[in-house]
């Protein structure tokens, strides 16, 4: 029998040296712990058992579908509002216009600047700022001492490269003069060189001394070395002539360019109106100098004006030069047409030019403030609803759809195409005749259902 059994038994163990020890109460063995002996181990007992896994994950599986449900169907997803609160549309069909609203201001079709070719100083102011002027019209003169002493000097210049080319033309005719005689000579003295030997050479044998006719043959035969020389250098020196009067000729004509330029920047210290119109920021005073390359003024036309608007920069892609666009003034309507796009973007807009393409509204004044719209495409026949603040809180996805009856709305997923500020084109989900709620949706956002009170 083992030590835990002897114990349970009441029984201790027994040696032959000590004496059996005394009883214990009953309470006292009930809470005394066993004594091991050495085959003997402790086992402790296991706290995670697969049971109890399988029971904590039913729970948990339990609770996530319980608050699954109460998100999804529970009372977070239908919501009571007074029907006050909603702004309602229905949805048909009608026209889809694409477009898009501009702020403009009106300013003058064309504008040339005013601005100085040479500096100088303003000794005369004829017309004075905000004047009606005529093209051509004489406006301020200026001075400028340096150009005309530089117009001077480059008069001096071509004066004398025109007589260095009358000189060279000179001495040209005078050497043709000079070598025509010299040929003129020698042909002479080969004419009787010939004519003498003509006649002595039949009479060599005759009397005539044989040196004779050699040395009239050396004579002939020098005179046409003579000749052959003479032609050479007439060759030679008009080829040298023409190069040098050529030179001097494209010289001559590159300093009367130069020197026109010159006296054109000499003529530019008149002001002149480039066109007719108005003209502004024109502010000139008498002894005032005035640098190369100032702006001085500018000339507006008065006849004609254009809307310079401002655009978002989402639709930078879809505006194009040649669009069509219009506006409402004095009770008509004006078509009008993009002119120019300009591709810089600032603070999120950019900026194009609108040009009337017809009559022009009679009450425009420059630097009104108009609102012009550009058609960014064909207007076609679509199933529209109003636009509203939903789409922007959407994304034109989904919208809430009132009952029949009128007293609910349930949410529907939705496909929404084109939008201008008054209308949004239905690609796909609703259909003529239903309602919608086109207010905004900050409230509805996880709302599948509206019950209205």
């Amino acid at each position: 029998m083992s030590v835990i059994a002897k114990f349970r038994q009441g029984k201790g163990p027994q040696t032959g040296a000590a004496a059996p020890e005394p009883a214990k109460p009953a309470a006292a063995q009930a809470v005394d712990a066993p004594t091991l002996s050495a085959m003997d181990r402790a086992v402790k007992p296991q706290r995670i058992t697969p049971t109890r896994v399988i029971g904590v994950l039913l729970i948990l599986v339990v609770l996530a579908v319980g608050v699954f449900g109460y998100l999804r169907y529970g009372l977070a997803k239908t919501l009571s509002v007074s029907l006050d609160r909603v702004t309602i549309s229905a949805v048909e069909k009608g026209v889809f216009s694409d477009y898009v609203p501009v702020t403009g201001n009106v300013a003058p079709q064309d504008t040339v600047f005013l601005d100085t070719v040479e500096g100088g100083q303003v000794t005369e102011v004829m017309v004075e700022d905000g004047a009606a002027v005529a093209a051509g019209m004489p406006l301020a003169r200026l001075k400028n001492t340096r150009l005309e002493l530089e117009v001077l000097g480059r008069e001096a210049q071509l004066t004398e490269s025109q007589n260095y080319l009358a000189n060279a033309r000179l001495a040209f005719q005078q050497s043709e003069l000079r070598n025509q005689r010299d040929m003129m000579s020698v042909e002479r003295e080969i004419a009787r060189l010939n004519d003498q030997l003509t006649r002595q050479k039949p009479l060599e044998n005759e009397g005539v001394s044989k040196s004779i006719i050699v040395n009239l043959e050396a004579d002939l035969a020098h005179r046409l070395a003579e000749k052959k020389s003479i032609e050479d250098s007439q060759v030679a020196e008009r080829q040298v002539a023409r190069s040098n009067v050529a030179q001097l000729e494209s010289s001559i004509g590159r300093m009367t360019q130069s020197l026109g330029l010159v006296r054109q920047n000499l003529n530019n210290l008149t002001v002149v109106a480039p066109i007719g119109g108005q003209l502004t920021g024109f502010n000139l005073k008498v002894g005032e100098v005035v640098s190369p390359g100032q702006r001085i003024g500018q000339v507006d036309t008065v006849d004609a004006f254009k809307i310079s608007a401002l655009v978002d920069e989402f639709y930078l892609g879809r505006v194009a030069i040649g669009q069509s666009a219009s506006l409402e003034a004095d009770g008509k309507t004006y078509a009008l047409t993009v002119a120019k796009v300009y591709p810089d973007v600032k603070e999120r807009q950019f900026q194009v030019d609108l040009r009337f393409t017809g009559e022009t509204p009679k009450s425009l004044r420059r630097g009104q403030t108009m609102r012009p719209r550009i058609e960014l495409g064909e207007t076609a026949d679509s199933l529209i609803v109003a636009n509203g603040p939903f789409y922007d809180e959407t994304g034109g996805v989904w919208v809430l759809v009132m009952s029949g009856d009128g007293k609910a709305a349930s949410r529907r997923d939705v496909t929404l195409g084109r939008r201008n500020p008054d209308a949004i084109e239905v690609v796909k989900g609703l259909s003529p005749g239903e309602r919608v709620i086109t207010s905004s949706y900050e409230s509805f956002k996880d709302v599948e259902r509206i019950d209205f009170n």
